[in-house]
């Protein structure tokens, strides 16, 4: 029953287009509004409740009630009182691939070998990843890279970044079909990537992806144009939401990040649905703040043969 549960169906490529925040519950130091992170690697996550809960609502026009009641379970109901459980499962969003400013371009992406092999592994390929050394990083050419404080010298991997229409199998080519589709608008993006892709060793990935988030500064203004909370004696006659006023610290993914959602289920008629209804939603929206524009993201269906 088990392995008929977690058959992988495919996984889903996310692409973030504006920044993201799926927010932790605080933050203890100097930032209020964390992102959540794993707790063993410190690598920005997307949980899986939420692209479970993002996509249902996005799906329900394809699936109609009685797909979505297939695919993502339902709660119990006053004629129906016994609680409905789904036949998906959702995996967590992982980092593939982060942008990190740096020499030579505006920003480099880079991944790493422990990385590339959770990647790889949800995707059910058998991929040599290199393994670069202190003070380096694999790359498509040679040359020399500053990541933020970090200066690295570049090796060739020409393996791993092998030309895609010449090896569909090599680790660059895999990464691609992560990505959103050339007709979606990303054909520039698509072309630049294996040049800016950088694998880095572990723990110079852990430190630029915990450094290189964005830690934004907000405010909340009150009804007189001030961060101060106006007190309820003096002003009766506004709301609580009209005297409040705070200036806040947030934390955020910056666009151009990767990441890479496993799915996995048990067959049943619903499959080619929700596959097609997944191939059909190309761009999703995830985390907070939707009313300015964050978590605009394209997601890109990769199916896996079972």
């Amino acid at each position: 029953m088990a392995s008929k549960t977690f058959d992988t169906l495919g996984a889903l490529g996310l692409y973030v287009e504006t920044p993201l925040h799926c927010g932790a519950e605080g933050g203890t130091g100097y930032v209020d509004l964390p992102v959540q992170r794993e707790r063993h690697t410190h690598y920005p996550v997307v949980p899986g409740s939420t692209i479970k809960g993002v996509l249902r609502d996005e799906l329900q026009p394809a699936l109609q009630d009685e797909g979505l009641r297939a695919v993502f379970g339902a709660d119990g109901t006053k004629d129906e009182k016994a609680t409905v459980p789904g036949t998906v499962s959702f995996g967590d969003g992982i980092l593939v691939a982060f942008p990190i400013r740096s020499s030579g371009a505006p920003f480099h992406w880079v991944t790493c070998p422990f990385v590339l092999e959770r990647v790889f592994r949800a995707l059910g390929k058998e991929v040599t990843v290199p393994r670069p050394t202190e003070g380096h990083a694999c790359a498509r050419e040679e040359g020399e890279v500053l990541l933020e404080e970090i200066r690295l010298a570049k090796e060739p991997a020409p393996d791993f970044f092998a030309d895609p229409a010449v090896a569909p199998e090599c680790g660059l080519a895999l990464l691609l079909g992560l990505l959103p589709a050339a007709n979606l608008g990303f054909a520039y993006t698509r072309s630049i990537f294996g040049d800016r892709l950088l694998i880095v060793r572990d723990a110079d990935f852990k430190e630029l992806v915990e450094t290189g988030t964005e830690v934004i500064t907000r405010i909340k203004l009150n009804a007189l144009g001030t961060t101060a909370t106006l007190e309820e004696e003096k002003h009766a006659d506004l709301s609580d939401y009209d005297r409040q006023g705070n200036m806040f610290v947030e934390e955020v993914v910056p666009p151009e990040a990767l990441f890479l959602a496993s799915l996995r289920g048990c067959d049943g008629p619903w499959r080619p649905k929700l596959v097609e209804a997944l191939n059909g939603r190309p761009v999703i929206r995830l985390g907070g703040d939707e009313t300015i524009g964050r978590g605009i993201t394209h997601l890109t269906f990769v199916g896996r043969a079972l």
